[in-house]
């Protein structure tokens, strides 16, 4: 197998990986919204019955903070996955890509060591989306003693 081949195989076997866990990353993302609104209200709906349905809706504050977690962990892993697939593609464009079309190398260096106000990384916005929901399950867990 001649080197051309080597890195055609190579290139295509590393985006089909960054592929499909950036499309498992939003997939997985996206059924963390699902639950948590569907958790969310109904805790809310809980908080407006009042009386019984207080020990629920603390039990679905503190619900809310195990399925944050949880997709927290999940988003962990799936972005060291996707991590792996991008210095490949890195690499591989440093091997044999023209240096106008090294697309992750560009965009590697260009946000390292980014600060607050700069762009916003998907892992960035998922993390934040995590800790809202966290602190209004947190919120919500405890909302009971004060009603």
């Amino acid at each position: 197998m001649n080197d051309v081949v080597k890195f055609e195989r190579s290139l295509e076997h590393a985006w089909r990986y960054f592929e499909l866990h950036a499309q498992q990353r939003m997939t997985v993302f996206n059924f963390f919204i699902a639950i948590s609104g569907l958790v969310a209200a109904g805790a809310g709906l809980g908080l407006q019955q009042g009386g019984k349905f207080l020990t629920l809706t603390s039990l679905l504050g503190f619900f809310l903070v195990l399925v944050s977690f949880i997709f927290w962990k999940l988003d962990q892993r799936v972005s060291v996955l996707i991590k792996h697939s991008e210095f490949a593609l890195i690499y591989l464009e440093g091997a044999g890509v023209m240096s106008e079309a090294c697309i992750f190398t560009k965009e590697f260096y260009s946000y390292k060591g980014a600060k607050f106000s700069s762009v916003w990384t998907y892992g960035k916005c998922f993390r934040w989306s995590f800790t809202f929901v966290a602190v209004a399950g947190c919120t919500l867990a405890i909302a009971p003693i004060f009603v």
